[in-house]
């Protein structure tokens, strides 16, 4: 092996451990409290995925809980164990994410 060809296993092998580090579906909670406050559980789940368990205890204020999902981009990228969407239902019956707290 060449010096050329060492240098782009190594910068590959760095881009991947990078990527695993990072996890790409992780959020800042920044970002993911803009996606899910005031949005309709459709647009949601569009744009974080399904939650990984519901309380439905109060079925007209469920609580979605996503695992290992967002990180404190604050706090040396410290990832969150859970973080809990509160949701509510509107007027209109639909459900409505109306806060977060992370975990």
């Amino acid at each position: 092996m060449n010096w050329n060809q060492v240098s782009k296993l190594s910068a590959a092998a760095i881009a991947v451990c990078f990527l695993a580090a990072c996890g790409a579906k992780d959020y800042p909670r920044g970002q993911f409290s803009g996606y899910v406050i005031g949005k309709t559980e459709e647009q949601i789940i569009a744009q974080v995925g399904k939650p990984d368990t519901v309380d439905a205890s109060n079925p007209n204020s469920p609580v979605w809980i996503y695992n290992k999902k967002t990180f404190d981009a604050d706090n040396n990228n410290k990832g969150d164990d859970k973080v809990l969407v509160f949701m509510k239902k509107g007027a209109d019956g639909k459900l409505v994410g109306q806060d977060t707290s992370f975990q």
